[in-house]
C-alpha cells in the first residue's frame, strides 16, 4: 500500500456498536478512495458520492474526528458528470484541489480494455504487474481485471512510467463476453463461470490446473462482507488455516469483490479457544491481481488447508505467509473481544 502520513486507517466493523452499521450519511452510490496531497507527504482517504438528482459527485476527505467520519464540505463537485469524461474530471478537480488519485485508473500498470463490460459501468483494466517471479503457467486475464477506482496496491507508480503490459507466455485472454439478459450483480463471477463453460477442455485425461478449479465458496461471511472500495460485497476464493505461535487458530483467506474486481487478503486470529475473552484479530490487505493468484495457488498446495485439524504442523505455509504481509502495511487492523 502507498506510503503517507495522515491516513486512517478504514474499520468497516464498528466496535463501539458491534456491527457492521457505522452513523452518518451519504449517497446510495459512492466509493472510497486514496489520494496524495501534492506535496506527497500526506495520503488520506475520501469518499466519492454520486448524487441522482441533479446529477453529480462530489469527493469528501476524511474527517480528522475518526477512520469512518468524513468532512462534510466536499473537495470538489462536478455537476454535470460524463460516463465517457468522468476520470478525466475526476483527475483534472482533484489536481486543482491539491490532491492525486490514488486508483488502478491513474496506475501506469493499468491498461484499459474498452471492450470489457463491467457491472457498474465504469471502465476496466487489465493489471500487468507480474512480479520477479511469475507463475509458469499462464492464467486468464480475467483474473488481472480491475476497476478504474479499485483501490492502489504496494505497486502502484505514476501514470508517466506507463508502458506496455507484459504478458505471460502463453497467457490466455479473457473472452469478449456475449449478450446476457440476466442481471450483471453477480459481476466478476458472471464472467468467469461464463468463460470456464466456454474454455473447458473436453474429456482430454488431463487433471485440470489449479486455476480452473477456481470458484466463489460459500460459508461463513461469503458474499456478506462489504468491499473497501465500492457497495460490492466480498467473495471468498480460498483459505488456509494455520496456528499461530501460542497455539490459536489463524485463518488466512483471498478475497474478490464481485463488482470493481479487488483482491484483498484477509488474515483472521481467533483466540476463543486460549483466551476467556473472546478475543480475535483480523487484517484486511490489498493484493495486486498477481498477488492474489500467488496466494491461491499456495493455498491449493495444502490438501485439506481450511480444515483446521493438523494446523500446527503447517510451519512452512506459516513462515511463507509471514514473509509476504512483513513489509505490507494493512487497510485494516481491529482487535474485538466478545460480549
Amino acid at each position: 500500500m502507498t506510503e503517507g502520513t495522515g491516513a486512517h486507517p478504514l474499520e468497516p466493523f464498528n466496535l463501539e456498536t458491534m456491527s457492521g452499521v457505522h452513523p452518518g450519511s451519504r449517497t446510495r452510490v459512492y466509493q472510497q478512495i486514496r489520494l496524495r496531497s501534492r506535496e506527497g507527504d500526506t495520503v488520506r482517504w475520501a469518499q466519492i458520492r454520486w448524487h441522482e438528482a441533479p446529477p453529480r459527485w462530489a469527493v469528501h476527505l476524511q474527517s480528522a474526528t475518526g477512520p469512518n467520519h468524513w468532512a462534510e464540505t466536499p473537495l470538489c463537485v462536478v455537476d454535470t458528470p460524463q460516463a465517457d469524461g468522468f476520470r478525466a474530471a475526476l483527475v483534472a478537480r482533484l489536481e486543482e484541489a491539491g490532491w492525486s488519485l490514488l486508483t488502478c485508473g491513474t496506475c501506469g500498470r493499468w491498461h484499459p480494455t474498452p471492450d470489457q463490460d463491467h457491472p457498474d459501468g465504469l471502465p476496466v483494466g487489465l493489471c500487468s504487474w507480474r512480479g520477479e517471479d511469475p507463475m509458469a503457467e499462464p492464467v486468464p486475464t480475467e483474473f488481472l481485471c480491475q476497476s478504474l477506482l479499485a483501490l492502489d496496491c504496494s505497486h502502484w507508480c505514476p501514470e508517466a512510467e506507463r508502458r506496455p503490459p507484459e504478458r505471460l507466455a502463453g497467457e490466455r485472454p479473457a473472452p469478449s463476453p456475449a449478450p446476457d439478459p440476466d442481471p450483471p450483480g453477480r459481476g466478476w463471477q458472471r464472467l468467469w463461470d461464463r468463460w470456464r463453460r466456454r474454455s473447458r477442455p473436453q474429456d482430454t485425461g488431463k487433471a485440470p490446473s489449479w486455476w480452473e478449479r477456481l470458484a466463489e465458496r460459500s460459508g461463513v461471511g461469503a458474499g456478506t462482507e462489504p468491499c473497501f472500495a465500492c457497495q460490492g460485497r466480498l467473495a471468498n476464493w480460498g483459505a488456509l488455516t494455520l496456528a499461530t505461535s501460542e497455539g490459536d487458530k489463524r485463518t488466512v483467506s483471498v478475497w474478490r469483490c464481485r463488482l470493481c474486481g479487488t483482491w484483498y487478503l484477509n488474515d483472521w486470529v481467533d483466540r476463543w479457544e486460549r483466551l476467556d475473552s473472546l478475543e480475535t484479530e483480523e487484517r484486511y490487505f490489498r493484493l495486486a491481481p498477481m498477488e492474489a493468484l500467488t496466494v491461491l495457488a499456495r493455498i491449493h498446495r495444502v490438501p485439506g488447508g481450511e480444515h483446521p485439524r493438523g494446523r500446527e504442523k503447517r510451519t512452512e505455509e506459516r513462515a511463507w505467509i509471514d514473509g509476504f504481509l512483513a513489509q505490507r502495511t494493512p487497510l485494516s487492523h481491529q482487535r474485538r473481544q466478545g460480549r
